[in-house]
């Protein structure tokens, strides 16, 4: 009863909040596609399972005290640059209350804001070094970096939880910020990437036009990390990636160049989000990993090197809300294909099966460890895109209808205007199949539009309407359209083939090849390899034939609905000598103990491009 006390506070909140906003200037943009917010008795699959896990298992265990609390308490004195990140936790923590309605998910991040709001200043100064003369702490590194995300996870207590205390925090830091930032001797020397956000954010909320033009005109840039120290509303001054550019500082600004088109339409503002889309997919070597993430020691690489420090979970989870806002934006369901295979890929790769642990980086050659801390900013980032994945599956169209972006276990009663709603609903094992069947099922007979992205992977998929003769359907269109007059439980069934593919690797993988099968990447694990990877030491040297892989078969080890295949191989060197001898299983991509996702096989003609490659 309790548990449903608060989901119906936090629902009052949001009415509370959407009033408030109603009196805001609303953007000149309106999207082409709405999210739907799901909650948690909507939402299931895997990815429901993900968050679950991320909620109980790692937010609610979290030493908020010691990691996060006691250096604002306490400013120690810092030893070269520190960052905290402590609004992450605050952002992500607002919207797991308002996805679970748990009261005590709820409470720990009330309380939370309420015991970092006791360590501001009486000037207004929050952070984790001592004041300085002149407020030169300000400018220390981090410091802004630790002050924007805060801003933001507060302005999302009050757009998620409808906290009018949380708005009014929000407002009282965004004006130090405001009045503290613009002194700064030199802005060029200031780690921070999520301050245009935040105060796009906090001006959404508010409609006071100074966070509006502070986010357009304020000018920053760390280190060439971006090419330039410049604003937001001018960052097309350059079209080469420097050599030390910042993926997860770029992708941002991308971002928040895209929030800003929506209150200032002008083409410009897209300029860049169009030239990193390219740079990420270029056909002649893009810097797009085959896991769906990007960055080589958080750097932009184009030489496909999987060992080490590559795929930045900071990356990976700003190339997702990128994309996501420029789905919403162009009204474009392909980005999807990028999203999903983010995702089921380095997203959750990032996270131990247990459920506990996150990775700063996931490697796809070589081993992967897990990060030590809770704070800084790959964990904070990561939960905080997971818990915007509840909007990424349903969205309403401008023109009335509903659009599948993520294929998974769901339902959910959308509103598509005042007089009219439907029930739509999923029924799926994906990844595991590609068999989904989606329950539409409005309030009375009417004709709306249902789009479903058709992902570029599958050349061709089956589907049917209720008892109707099946279609086949491509991909390569913005969307797959179904336009009729809708009637009370009726059933969509798209029956995608998800064969074995072999992809073509490209730069350093040039001349290996990767497993696919849907959105999942399979590698070579040392769990089911422990006795071959003893002789071979490494496993991407191995030849494998294709010919012999078979039906996946099931592995609960990495997730609930996991799979495997067990291949026969070559020795580096011994093909065509005799049959091939050796047994490698290959998991997926998630499986904890990958080592190697690309390898060798016979014949590379038979191997296909990738399908993300290119700009399609």
């Amino acid at each position: 009863m309790k548990t449903a006390l608060i989901r119906t506070s936090c629902f009052l909140g949001l009415l509370v909040a959407a009033a408030s906003h109603a009196s805001a200037i609303e953007p000149k943009v309106v999207d082409a596609l709405r999210p739907v917010r799901l909650e948690q008795p909507e939402l299931s699959g895997e990815i429901g399972r993900r968050i679950d896990d991320l909620i109980y298992k790692n937010y609610m265990v979290l030493d908020l005290q010691r990691d996060f609390l006691d250096p604002f308490r306490k400013r120690p004195p810092a030893k070269g640059g520190r960052y905290i990140g402590v609004g992450k936790v605050i952002d992500a923590g607002s919207m797991f209350a308002a996805y679970t309605g748990d009261p005590k998910v709820r409470e720990r991040t009330s309380r939370l804001i309420d015991e970092l709001m006791k360590t501001r200043d009486a000037d207004g100064y929050l952070g984790h070094m001592k004041a300085e003369p002149g407020g030169r702490q300000n400018y220390r590194a981090y410091i802004l970096h630790d002050q924007e995300y805060t801003l933001l996870g507060l302005v999302n207590n009050w757009r998620y939880c409808g906290d009018k205390k949380s708005l009014e925090y929000a407002r009282q830091l965004g004006d130090y910020i405001c009045a503290t930032f613009p002194k700064c001797p030199n802005p060029d020397q200031v780690p921070t990437c999520g301050m245009p956000q935040a105060m796009l954010t906090l001006h959404g909320s508010t409609g006071d036009p100074r966070y509006l033009r502070f986010a357009a005109d304020t000018r920053y840039g760390y280190r060439g990390s971006i090419g330039s120290c410049c604003c937001v509303g001018d960052w097309e001054q350059t079209f080469t990636i420097p050599r030390k550019s910042h993926v997860y500082v770029m992708l941002a600004r991308c971002c928040s160049q895209t929030m800003l088109y929506r209150w200032e339409p002008q083409e410009r503002l897209l300029k860049m989000a169009r030239f990193m889309m390219h740079e990420l997919v270029r056909e002649d070597g893009g810097g797009l990993f085959i896991i769906g993430s990007a960055s080589d020691g958080e750097r932009f690489s184009y030489t496909q090197n999987g060992r080490g420090n590559t795929s930045e979970s900071c990356a990976t989870a700003y190339l997702i809300r990128w994309l996501g806002s420029l789905m919403r934006l162009e009204g474009d369901l392909r980005h999807g294909d990028i999203m999903e295979r983010a995702v089921y890929n380095a997203l959750f790769a990032a996270q131990e099966p247990a459920g506990r642990r996150l990775r700063y980086f996931t490697p796809f050659t070589g081993p992967r460890k897990y990060f030590g801390r809770d704070g800084f900013c790959c964990p904070g980032n990561y939960r905080r895109i997971v818990a915007e994945l509840p909007e990424k599956v349903y969205y309403r169209t401008k023109d009335g209808g509903i659009a599948v972006n993520f294929f998974t276990e769901s339902k959910k009663t959308v509103a598509l205007d005042k007089d009219r709603g439907v029930t739509i609903g999923q029924r799926t094992d994906y990844p595991t199949s590609g068999l989904v069947k989606i329950g539409v099922s409005p309030s009375a007979p009417m004709e709306f539009p249902l789009r479903l992205r058709i992902p570029r992977w599958c050349p061709k998929a089956r589907l049917t309407i209720n008892a109707e003769s099946p279609l086949e359907v491509s991909p390569g269109e913005k969307y797959y359209e179904i336009r009729r007059i809708w009637k009370p439980a009726d059933t969509v069934t798209l029956d995608i083939p998800m064969p074995w593919r072999l992809v073509r690797g490209r730069k350093l993988q040039e001349g290996r090849v990767a497993l696919m099968r849907g959105p999942v990447v399979y590698c070579i694990g040392t769990k089911d390899n422990a006795e071959l990877l003893k002789k071979y030491k490494e496993p991407r040297d191995l030849m494998i034939d294709p010919t012999s892989l078979g039906k996946p078969v099931a592995d609960t080890s990495v997730r609930p609905d996991g799979l495997k295949v067990t291949a026969k191989a070559w020795p580096p060197g011994d093909h065509g000598k005799e049959a091939a001898s050796l047994d490698v299983v290959l998991s997926e991509f998630v499986d904890p103990t990958g080592t190697a996702t690309y390898f060798h096989v016979p014949d590379l003609a038979k191997a296909v491009d990738d399908e993300l490659m290119g700009e399609k």
